[in-house]
């Protein structure tokens, strides 16, 4: 572990990078699945919007495993399961808390958020 240190270490703890390449590995694959269910055009093709972040997530996580080692690569993954976990957790418990009487958009709300769950559990 050349480029990490252990927290508890004399030196402290996770290198700058390290930490960065973990809060972009959870928020490449939160907002992957957030904006999966809208559809865009590329070219010819359709595609999830999701489908043009989602790779991020591979190139960090081999990132990660060829610098920090795959014990550290896998608990940023799991890390990111996790985290995407509560994303939808919270997201599918808004959407199914009761709206406010002034506030007019839960169709919109559900229409846009309410795939999140299926697209994480594909």
């Amino acid at each position: 572990m050349n480029n990490l240190t252990r927290p508890g270490d004399s030196q402290g703890s996770y290198s700058s990078w390290f930490l960065l390449l973990v809060a972009l590995s959870v928020t490449t694959l939160i907002t992957a699945n957030v904006i999966g269910s809208k559809l865009v055009r590329l070219g010819d093709y359709v595609l999830p919007a999701g489908i043009l972040i989602f790779p991020l997530s591979y190139i960090i996580g081999d990132v990660l495993t060829e610098v920090y080692g795959y014990r550290l690569a896998r608990r940023v993954i799991w890390l990111g399961f996790f985290c995407n976990l509560l994303a939808v957790t919270a997201i599918w418990a808004a959407g199914a808390w009761p709206p406010a009487a002034v506030w007019r958009h839960q169709r919109a709300y559900e229409a846009i958020l309410g795939y999140t769950p299926r697209l994480v559990a594909a």
